[in-house]
């Protein structure tokens, strides 16, 4: 099978590029700035480009692995239109995000439209009118994943593990909130599930998270138990309480690959 991967680069991308390229797959994947071998490089807005890249390799399966956090609602409005034109039969696997502030959302919630005051506002409201343009299709699966953690095949750790080793190193405090609850998913496990959505037959949205959802502070010093780390440096706070979380229902009667999680953490709400 013959798949361009779109982002290839990207701490997710790389996972996906990898899993593929060793069951055989033909793949053609993309880096923007920092060259990998075997990847071409494309910068996504370049529009000409990337329809060069998809008109000139003919694949069966794109995946949109791109995260762009500042970029999102100019890609949304430049290259989605014009990569939805061109797509052909190819099937279009796109990477979304939880696009709601709701206890167990199901693929079905109305999305949250972020005001400029709201975080990363650019970058949820460009993948919910991403969604929008993808649903216009006939042959795709927009994925919802949790939050992304653990160690790609590459050795390089998710952001948030990053972040958090860098507090671990200085000693510095590292205050995380207790009352904001969200939904994570292992890098390697959710990679699995969108290799195996390239051959499935599902079309529509698909949440992907482990079924216990998790606080900011748990999920840091769970964190810590997992790479051995010293959690002292992580305190607990309260913030405006934020419980948003994803129903997995679906995607357990859609999907074989199982979603474990690798993280021991206390379950929400918290057992008594």
């Amino acid at each position: 099978m013959k798949v361009f991967v779109i982002g290839a680069s990207g701490f997710l991308g790389k996972t996906v590029y990898h899993l593929l390229k060793e069951a055989g797959n033909d793949v053609i994947g993309t880096y923007n700035s920092k060259p990998v071998d075997g990847m071409q490089q494309l910068d996504v807005l370049d529009v000409e480009s990337l329809i060069s890249i998809l008109e000139s390799s003919q694949p069966d399966a794109i995946i949109w692995t791109v995260m762009n956090h500042n970029l999102e609602e100019e890609i949304t409005d430049k290259v989605m239109p014009k990569l939805c034109q061109h797509i052909g039969a190819a099937r279009l696997i796109f990477l979304s995000t939880s696009v709601a502030l709701e206890e167990k959302m199901s693929e079905d919630v109305t999305p949250l439209i972020r005001t400029s005051d709201m975080y990363n506002y650019h970058y949820f409201n460009g993948k919910i009118k991403s969604e929008k343009v993808i649903q216009n299709l006939g042959n795709y699966c927009i994925v919802r994943p949790g939050s992304i953690y653990g160690i790609n095949p590459y050795g390089e750790m998710d952001v948030r593990s990053k972040a958090l080793k860098e507090h671990v190193d200085s000693g510095e405090e590292y205050v995380r909130a207790d009352n904001i609850i969200f939904s994570i998913v292992e890098v390697n496990e959710l990679a699995a599930a969108i290799v195996e959505l390239i051959s499935s037959d599902y079309v529509g949205v698909l949440n992907i998270s482990e079924e216990q959802p998790v606080s900011h502070y748990e999920f840091n010093k769970a964190l810590c138990s997992l790479h051995g780390w010293d959690d002292s440096c992580i305190v607990p706070n309260q913030e405006k309480e934020c419980i948003y979380y994803l129903d997995n229902s679906r995607r357990k009667q859609v999907l074989e690959s199982e979603i474990l999680g690798k993280l021991k953490h206390s379950h929400y709400p918290k057992e008594k």
